[in-house]
């Protein structure tokens, strides 16, 4: 039986035969009719940026349409239309995360005159420069105080250009600051310097002790002094009560041993009963006061001659109970660059491990992990996120002890902390994550790809990018077509190989004109939905003399699924003996889309599913 060629689906059926069998095969669910035939769109199914660009007004959507979107997806916004989102968040109250909020503000090139109706948080995210004048400062700065700091770490560039900016807003001179002046920081007043702590001791302790995280080793040291002093408003420490301690909470941690002799013992004793009872007590009086008191009621008692007064090779032959009675927590967080030297048991390192986290349980400061050593590889990727790290030689030593060891969580989960920090992956840090860690790049979210500059793409070479998924090659591919676009013929391809991953259909037709030669290899990477729209002719001249190699790949991706859609006798023209391709006079329909829209792939091949469509349709139509 010879099949006749079947005519080509026009806008409108037909013959009714022909419509009544179109009818029959959507209703056997082989075939969905497009949203072009059926006049219909789906916002729910279409991603975000679709969402955003095809909505007519973006302020009609809901929060959790505008939720997820992605820093790759508002680059493709207009201006106008980041304006109208911004806008919009704010008046849904959405909350964002600190790449969401970076991102977009790097897109606000001239934020809306109007700040409340942004996002308060976005605010730390924008250049205080752009906001000179008394009256647009103080706006601003007043705004400010209002979001969450805390969202940015310590180290972060958008943070530490805000403190400087708001003092000089407010009109601080010195260090001397009123009651009026720290209100008005808010949350920044958590940053302000020892030499404000110490000048202004009466009005900036109340508020440190509410600040969230370690405070960092200067402003320790001004508060500890300040306390010690005895001046308002706690007074000396020989006069503290039980509600000075209660007071003192946030505190604690930065008491020294002179000011906890200090205290009256009576004092003590009953701020230990009270965290008994008050959960609320249990941190400080574990960070702090447990060293000095805790020989009342430890189990093991340190003997007087085992006391440690220095870390030393003296405490390898401590067993586990004596190094927990007789080690210091703060010693051993003051001598951490000696514990390295010191060949201690991996059961003496969970010990040591332990008084740490009993004395920073919010994360260690960044001087404690920068001499971590091998205790690094102790910890977890849940303590690493508590840790605030924005020193290049920090992640450098981290990096060097955890070569060679299963610890692909935790360096992923340092790397994330420090990017954090930066604000960017800069050359420097890439750098280092190349020369340690070889493949750490693709440890990176596609949030955080995003804020690599396209100067650094020059640095990667092409074995970095071997595990990279392709959400983070789609990020990557296009600052590397920006990055190397003075470059001509082989040159190009040499640098883009490694980046086609994330390549479009469009681009590889470009590239097929230009007599690349892509090898098999670089052609078994790129993105199936890139692979699948190009004629057979295209490949040819994309593969070049390699095109041969497609025999070897025919049963997989994505060369197989290729030659489903090309038709056989153009596949014929490469004398490889490929098989697959659709015989001439069948009719294609495109089963894609049922399975796009269902999310379930067909029961039926490709080939039963032709036959079937061919047989029905020669019979309607003869």
């Amino acid at each position: 039986m010879t099949l006749p060629t079947a005519r080509p689906l026009l806008g409108s059926y037909g013959t009714p035969a022909l419509g009544s069998l179109l009818f029959l095969l959507f209703s056997l669910g082989w075939v969905q009719p497009s949203r072009a035939l059926a006049g219909e769109t789906t916002q729910e199914a279409a991603p975000l940026d679709g969402v955003l660009t095809n909505a007519p007004n973006i302020a009609s959507l809901s929060p959790r349409q505008l939720l997820g979107f992605t820093c790759a997806e508002v680059s493709g916004l207009s201006t106008e239309l980041v304006q109208e989102l911004a806008v919009a968040l704010g008046q849904k109250n959405v909350k964002l995360s600190a790449e969401q909020l970076r991102c977009l503000a790097h897109r606000l090139s001239e934020p809306p005159e109007d700040l409340d109706t942004l996002p308060l948080d976005l605010l730390l995210f924008l250049n205080p420069d752009a906001f000179s004048g008394p009256q647009a400062c103080a706006h601003f700065f007043s705004r400010v105080t209002k979001a969450n700091v805390d969202l940015l770490p310590r180290g972060a560039p958008e943070r530490q250009r805000l403190l400087p900016a708001a003092l000089a807003c407010w009109g601080v001179r010195g260090s001397l600051l009123s009651e009026a002046d720290v209100q008005a920081l808010g949350g920044l007043a958590c940053d302000l310097p020892g030499r404000f702590v110490a000048e202004s001791a009466e009005v900036v302790l109340p508020r440190l002790v509410r600040c969230l995280g370690p405070l960092d080793q200067d402003q320790q040291e001004a508060a500890r002094a300040a306390l010690q002093r005895g001046g308002p408003p706690y007074g000396p420490p020989s006069t503290w009560s039980v509600s000075t301690l209660d007071a003192l909470q946030g505190l604690l941690p930065v008491l020294g041993q002179p000011i906890i002799h200090s205290i009256p013992q009576g004092i003590v004793a009953a701020g230990r009963q009270r965290s008994s009872r008050d959960p609320s007590w249990r941190q400080p009086e574990q960070t702090v006061l447990r060293p000095r008191f805790r020989r009342d009621v430890d189990r093991t008692t340190c003997p007087p001659d085992k006391e440690a007064h220095q870390i030393d090779e003296s405490l390898i032959f401590y067993k586990k109970r004596e190094l927990e009675a007789c080690v210091d927590a703060a010693l051993l967080a003051a001598q951490m660059d000696r514990v390295n030297a010191i060949p201690f048991t991996y059961e003496q390192l969970d010990v040591l491990k332990h008084k740490l986290d009993e004395l920073y349980p919010q994360g260690y400061p960044e001087s404690v992990i920068r001499h971590l050593g091998h205790l690094f590889l102790k910890m977890s990727p849940e303590d690493i996120r508590k840790w605030n790290v924005t020193s290049l030689e920090t992640l450098k030593a981290l990096l060097k002890v955890s070569k060679g060891h299963e610890m692909s969580a935790q360096v992923a989960t340092l790397i994330d902390r420090f990017v954090m920090g930066r604000g960017q992956l800069d050359k420097d840090t890439l750098d280092t994550l190349t020369a340690f860690c070889p493949g750490c790049l693709c440890s990176l979210s596609p949030e955080q790809l995003s804020s690599v500059p396209h100067s650094v793409i020059w640095a990667v070479r092409p074995q970095d990018l071997d595990t990279c998924g392709p959400r983070q090659l789609d990020v990557l591919y296009p600052k590397a077509r920006l990055a190397f676009q003075n470059l001509s013929g082989s040159e190009y391809f040499v640098k883009i190989r490694s980046f086609l991953g994330g390549a479009s259909t469009e681009d590889l037709k470009a590239l097929s004109q230009q007599n690349v030669s892509m090898d098999l290899a670089t052609f078994m990477k790129l993105r199936r939905e890139a692979v699948l729209p190009l004629t057979v002719a295209e490949v040819q001249k994309l593969l070049g003399p390699h095109v041969e190699g497609l025999k070897v790949e025919e049963q997989h991706s994505p060369v197989r699924d290729w030659i489903l859609q090309q038709r056989q006798d153009d596949l014929d023209t490469l004398g490889l003996g490929l098989q697959g391709g659709i015989p001439n006079g069948y009719l294609i329909l495109d089963l894609s889309v049922r399975e796009a829209l269902s999310g379930t792939p067909c029961l039926l091949g490709p080939g039963p599913v032709l036959t079937v469509l061919a047989l029905l349709l020669a019979s309607t139509l003869a």
